[in-house]
């Protein structure tokens, strides 16, 4: 970790050596390798890398969380559209619990004093490329929009088996709602599948959380193609359900790790 300090640092060593090798060489040369040395020695430099290096490396340490967080946060609402306002919120509070006592206690929080705004959007979009670069890859399986719905619960499985879970489809009838049961790593989760072309509402939520009841299952999803309308987004929140697109089902063990979708 800390690869920022440690460019700084070689960098600062090579100048040492280059001021050694000029004074009997170019007495000009190391001089101002030396002005250089003190210059990065004496100004912010060091402290703002030091900046980036422990916000890269609490990003890293959280990424399952936050990587879990944000596929939550920026799914689609009941027109198809991805608001960040949440997400944004969110990671100005991790900021403040996770990165700001660090800073206090390096005594560096001074830098982000002026024009804090900025400076907060900056670390946001420097945790996001954290996650872009290290979040776990999308499914390559290929979708076809004319599947059937029990070919969707069929495709739905084939991406959980390769993400390492334990998943079989239920017979149909008598599973009170619940179409896939998949299990890893102790943890028992009801998927119900929702093959639509409009938009899924509160029933789905209703079954899928009935369903995890009778099945014994800590966590209960609804997974689609669509998207959700707003009444079902709200009650899935307020009985732990997990709503979630089909293109974030192989990241299903970050997110019910996280404490998502459980009763």
């Amino acid at each position: 970790m800390f690869r920022y300090l440690w460019r700084h640092k070689v960098f600062g060593l090579a100048l040492i050596a280059a001021f050694g090798i000029g004074l009997y060489l170019q007495p000009v040369a190391a001089w101002s390798a030396l002005g250089l040395l003190l210059f990065l020695r004496l100004t912010k430099v060091h402290s703002y890398l030091l900046i980036l290096d422990l916000t890269d490396r609490a990003a890293l340490k959280h990424l399952r969380t936050l990587a879990t967080k944000r596929a939550h946060m920026l799914s689609p609402d009941e027109y198809g559209s991805v608001s960040e306002e949440a997400w944004d919120k969110h990671l100005n509070s991790f900021l403040k619990k996770a990165l700001l006592p660090e800073f206090r206690r390096r005594k560096i929080d001074h830098l982000l004093a002026n024009d804090p705004k900025r400076h907060l959007d900056r670390l946001r979009r420097r945790i996001n490329r954290v996650i872009d670069r290290y979040q776990p890859a999308e499914s390559s399986d290929d979708f076809d929009d004319l599947m059937t719905g029990r070919e969707f619960e069929l495709y739905c499985r084939e991406i959980l088996q390769e993400a390492g879970w334990h998943a079989v489809l239920t017979p149909g009838s008598g599973d009170q709602g619940a179409d896939i049961i998949a299990e890893k790593d102790g943890r028992r989760v009801v998927i119900q599948c929702k093959f639509y072309s409009g938009t899924v509402g509160n029933k789905a939520v209703q079954e899928a959380y009935a369903a995890a009841a009778f099945q014994d299952a800590h966590y209960s999803v609804v997974v689609t193609n669509s998207v959700f309308t707003k009444s079902a987004h709200q009650l899935a929140h307020k009985n732990g359900v997990l709503l979630m697109h089909h293109a974030d089902l192989s990241r299903l063990d970050l997110m019910v790790s996280s404490g998502v979708g459980s009763r």
